[in-house]
Order: structure tokens, then C-alpha cells, then sequence
């Protein structure tokens, strides 16, 4: 009686497990779809940053992270003027199950990230902050990048993207 109590008991903590796991990954591979103009707009007008940023063409933007652009969809960035490190991008890729995708992209975004802090810590050292404390969102098949003044505003507007 006590076995088969036990054997239950374990039983159901397995179906419980397993239940939680497929709603993370239904959740994660949520069909989303982001409209990337009206986020970077929002993000412009949150008043996150100092400077004046600029939209910059797809090529420009693949060149600058060495993207291969066959994995890309769609492509939306911004970037102030150099005088900062504030920067918008956001990239929604072909195929949101490839996992190695959106992985490979993010630590291409991070390694950039980690060249720039170098980069800025001479020319600009009060940019360095920016560069440590960004936002970089990964949902369904978008990648969100927001390089700003105010890490927690950019996660309010990405997040009421992200989950609406």
C-alpha cells in the first residue's frame, strides 16, 4: 500500500514536471508578431535617449554585425550619432524553431556589445554604463536589442510588445 502511494505520488510530480515544461516551450515558441516601426517609434518617444538617432539601411546594419542575412527576415535599426552608444535594432529571423539561430545572433550582438565597451571606455568612457546594462529580448522569432539611457523604461516598451 505504502509503495504504490509512493509510485503515484512520484507519478504525478512527473506529469507535473512535464506539464510545466510544454507550457514554457508552447509559450516560447508563441507565434508572434511584432510590428518593428511602431516599437522603435515608441522607443524613440519613451525619452530613453540623448541623442538623435537615425534609421540605418539593412546592409549597413548586417555589415556592422557580420549577420549572415540568409537567416534574417526583417531588419529595423536606429543609432544615434556616435557621440553615444544608444542604439535600436531589432531582427526578426526566417525560422523561429531554429533555436541555433537566435542563439548564434545574440552572441554575435553580445561580442559587439563587448567591442564597443572597449571602444567607447577611451573615446567615451560615461557611454560604458549604457553598454553594460542594455536590454536584448529574444521572443519567438525576434531578436530586440535598445541601448539606452533608461534600461528599465526600454523593458517596459519592449515587454508590452513582446506579450501583447
Amino acid at each position: 500500500m505504502k509503495k504504490s502511494i509512493i509510485i503515484i505520488a512520484i507519478i504525478a510530480i512527473i506529469l507535473i514536471i512535464f506539464i510545466g515544461i510544454q507550457m514554457i516551450f508552447k509559450d516560447a515558441n508563441k507565434n508572434i508578431n511584432i510590428d518593428m516601426q511602431k516599437l522603435t517609434d515608441e522607443l524613440i518617444n519613451a525619452q530613453i535617449f540623448e541623442d538623435d538617432l537615425s534609421s540605418i539601411d539593412r546592409e549597413s546594419i548586417i555589415k556592422k554585425y557580420s549577420f549572415n542575412s540568409e537567416k534574417i527576415k526583417n531588419i529595423s535599426s536606429s543609432v544615434g550619432t556616435g557621440a553615444t552608444a544608444e542604439e535600436i535594432l531589432i531582427i526578426e529571423l526566417v525560422d523561429k524553431k531554429d533555436v541555433k539561430d537566435v542563439k548564434e545572433l545574440k552572441e554575435i550582438i553580445e561580442k559587439k556589445i563587448e567591442e564597443r565597451k572597449a571602444d567607447f571606455q577611451d573615446y567615451l568612457p560615461k557611454e560604458v554604463s549604457k553598454l553594460e546594462n542594455y536590454n536584448l529580448e529574444c521572443k519567438g522569432n525576434y531578436i530586440i536589442l535598445c541601448i539606452s539611457n533608461n534600461y528599465d523604461k526600454a523593458k517596459e516598451v519592449i515587454n508590452k510588445h513582446i506579450n501583447s
